[in-house]
């Protein structure tokens, strides 16, 4: 009976903690569409979803401005402060500011990839 409780315990851990990792995903993907692609004008940013920072079949894949996204921005800051809904919308934007001035593989910024229109992840 003690393995059987023990095992139920496990498995409700487990369950809450993978709940919680994906807490922060939604936010930081609804302030970067609200920053860069307010109304849904841009179709290659709508289709693209998450594919915009990640790359594969896993969400712990990340194409390079995933990568440069990750520098500034972490769940685990995140879910310090995301009780104060102004803290981290604030801490979101401007992890997505420093990351526009990084650049990307072909020489440009991801700031100036997005304002011509086109995935920052690629190129």
């Amino acid at each position: 009976m003690k393995k059987v409780c023990a095992c139920l315990v496990l498995l409700l851990v487990a369950l809450a903690w993978s709940m919680q990792s994906a807490s922060a995903l939604p936010p930081f993907n609804k302030e970067w569409v609200a920053k860069y692609n307010p109304g849904d004008k841009n179709a290659a940013f709508v289709e693209a979803k998450c594919n915009v920072c990640h790359a594969g079949e896993s969400k712990k894949m990340k194409n390079e401005y995933g990568k440069a996204v990750g520098k500034y921005l972490t769940k685990a800051k995140y879910n310090e402060i995301k009780e104060d809904e102004a803290a981290a919308k604030k801490y979101i934007i401007e992890g997505l500011q420093k990351a526009e001035g990084e650049k990307g593989g072909a020489g440009k910024s991801y700031g100036e990839l997005i304002k011509a229109g086109k995935l920052p992840g690629n190129g």
